[in-house]
């Protein structure tokens, strides 16, 4: 029971986190690949919320292949 409504709380306190840096990092940055001119525009809340949920599955692929490879 308390382990259901620790984990709902740490979720809304995370998601008003994530509301809160987006507003908070709502300009504009141009990215591109150095041998090429072509360039986009993105917020930069979208590409840091990219890179960490990128890393956050990349650190769980690991995780669990370590996991099936000990056994």
């Amino acid at each position: 029971m308390f382990n259901k409504i620790f984990s709902k709380l740490l979720f809304i306190i995370f998601l008003f986190l994530v509301v809160f840096f987006s507003i908070a990092n709502s300009d504009n940055i141009s990215i591109g690949l150095w041998p090429l001119n072509n360039r986009i525009e993105i917020p930069l809340f979208f590409l840091t919320i990219v890179s960490i949920t990128i890393g956050v599955f990349i650190g769980m692929f690991l995780s669990i292949y370590s996991r099936i490879r000990r056994r």
